[in-house]
């Protein structure tokens, strides 16, 4: 069951990417990406750039900086397979391999 789910996940996806008129990013695409994330990672490094945010724009990147936090947690929930955490043998239970 695993293939065939593959399969039709692979089929849906096709299927979606055709409908939407998908394409892969061209090479100006590409290069204007790289161009907006390394002036992005210049102006972040600017002492004026943080005084110039508002309370606002901090309230709002906290907000975001949270998501993603809590997102991270239900990832380590799933893949514990667990709520609590994982189940740790304490210091005293090494009698048993005795």
């Amino acid at each position: 069951p695993i293939i065939y789910n593959a399969k039709v996940a692979g089929q849906i996806a096709k299927q979606v990417y055709i409908r939407e008129g998908m394409a892969p990013p061209s090479g100006a695409q590409i290069e204007a990406a790289k161009e907006a994330t390394l002036k992005f990672v210049k102006s972040a490094r600017s002492a004026n750039t943080w005084k110039n945010i508002s309370k606002d724009q901090y309230i709002k990147a906290g907000l975001v900086a949270a998501e993603a936090y809590a997102f991270f947690l239900v990832g380590e929930i799933v893949g514990r397979r667990n709520f609590v955490g994982y189940d740790v043998k304490s210091a005293d239970s090494h009698e048993e391999h005795h």
